[in-house]
């Protein structure tokens, strides 16, 4: 787990579709993806990393929901 405020809030977003394993493994595996580390992950970041979690996200909660997550992920944090 990490430290990070921005990766934590994305982890606690992720919790209730994922569980607390794989939504810690979600960030971390999608940031890596991007090129940054959980605990290097900053504000630019955030619109790659949504797009990233979203894509990852279509198999186990449909494209609907994914795009809401992402969407939120984008707006919110």
């Amino acid at each position: 787990m990490t430290e990070n405020k921005l990766a934590k809030r994305i982890e606690i977003v992720l919790t209730p579709l994922l569980g607390t394993i794989m939504a810690a493994v979600t960030v971390k595996i999608q940031c890596e993806k991007i090129g940054v580390t959980p605990d290097t992950l900053s504000i630019p970041d955030l619109p790659r990393l949504a797009d990233a979690i979203e894509k990852a996200l279509v198999v186990f909660v449909g494209s609907s929901k994914a795009r809401d997550v992402a969407a939120g992920i984008k707006t919110t944090l």
